[in-house]
């Protein structure tokens, strides 16, 4: 099994976000972990599908998570 990050401060506000239906879609000026939580809030918000399986999801977070930290 692969050891995962938990999802930092910024992800797990960009998820919170991600809730109302009447925020915009955050921009270029956000972090890669607030826009991938947002997106996935907002998924989770009107029930459509950001990605077909959890693991993909999963490798987006990380991936996300790995931007930020290393500036890409």
């Amino acid at each position: 099994m692969i050891e995962r990050k938990p999802a930092n401060a910024e992800m797990v506000q960009g998820y919170m976000d991600g809730f109302d239906l009447d925020a915009p879609a955050p921009s270029a000026n956000r972090s890669y972990s607030y826009r991938h939580g947002f997106a996935v809030g907002r998924a989770d918000k009107d029930g459509k599908l950001l990605c077909p399986t959890i693991e993909e999801i999963e490798r987006l977070a990380d991936g996300a998570m790995a931007a930020d930290e290393y500036g890409q």
